[in-house]
């Protein structure tokens, strides 16, 4: 799991991985990994065995890993990703960012780098040589940091849209001070996976699910998980979910979006 973002989330992961061992019987400790990439070379390495995924981690990782299920928020199953400015910035369009300084979440991050990009691309727009420079921060909290901090014009992340694709959430609702404006957003992008080594034996795969079944129907566990995900409803179907991001991701690297 990524122990990155929110200054207390690595608490509020331990506190999760504590319940969920006990209700699993099966002891679960914090692994803290650097990048999303890092997180997936130790999931092959087998240094991991259940991990939190981003999408594009559990894309690239295809078999390498079995799906458990993932944390419904909002009871929705998708999020957008959104480009953010200051919310006294001039650029009022995407084509007002020609030549602004752009900044990213992580090479591996669907709502923070893959979508944006991609999304561009789609609209003509070649984003090596359309923004000065592009950076990356890490985190969706680190992203939104940078922009109101001036290390970045714009900054792309996470968001939550209502019933007509507005925006009302995101990244910047969790960072204090944050004063931004959405720009844009390109959605949607499926959630975020819980998922377990391939070759973890299966009663422990077993178990780990169970454990987060019970966790999304009972009200410690619901508080436990919507504390981690900001959400507290555990759906295991997520087989489907992810076949349109993978040719996403799979025409951008042909574009060489990606090098």
């Amino acid at each position: 799991m990524v122990a990155t973002g929110a200054p207390d989330l690595e608490a509020k992961v331990t506190r999760f991985l504590k319940w969920t061992s006990k209700r699993a019987g099966v002891e679960l400790d914090l692994h803290r990994a650097a990048t999303y990439e890092d997180l997936a070379k130790e999931v092959r390495k087998g240094r991991v065995d259940i991990a939190w995924l981003p999408p594009i981690v559990h894309v690239r990782l295809a078999s390498d890993v079995v799906a458990l299920g993932t944390i419904l928020r909002d009871g929705r199953a998708t999020y957008e990703a959104a480009l953010i400015v200051k919310k006294d910035a001039k650029a009022k369009t995407i084509a007002n960012l020609r030549g602004l300084r752009a900044g990213w979440v992580d090479l591996w991050s669907a709502a923070g780098f893959v979508l944006p990009r991609v999304s561009l691309a789609l609209r003509g727009i070649d984003p090596r040589t359309f923004f000065r420079t592009e950076t990356f921060h890490g985190s969706h909290h680190a992203v939104v940091r940078a922009l109101m901090e001036g290390a970045c014009d714009v900054a792309g992340t996470y968001a939550q849209a209502d019933s007509q694709g507005n925006a009302k959430s995101g990244a910047w609702t969790e960072v204090p001070g944050a004063d931004v404006r959405v720009l844009t957003t390109f959605g949607a992008i499926p959630p975020d996976v819980i998922a377990a080594r391939a070759g973890l034996a299966q009663v422990q795969r077993d178990a780990v699910r169970d454990a987060l079944r019970a966790a999304s129907a009972e009200p410690d566990g619901k508080r436990v998980l919507r504390d981690v995900f900001g959400g507290e409803t555990f759906v295991e179907d997520t087989s489907k979910s992810y076949e349109s991001l993978a040719r996403a991701l799979e025409m951008a690297s042909a574009r060489g979006l990606f090098e």
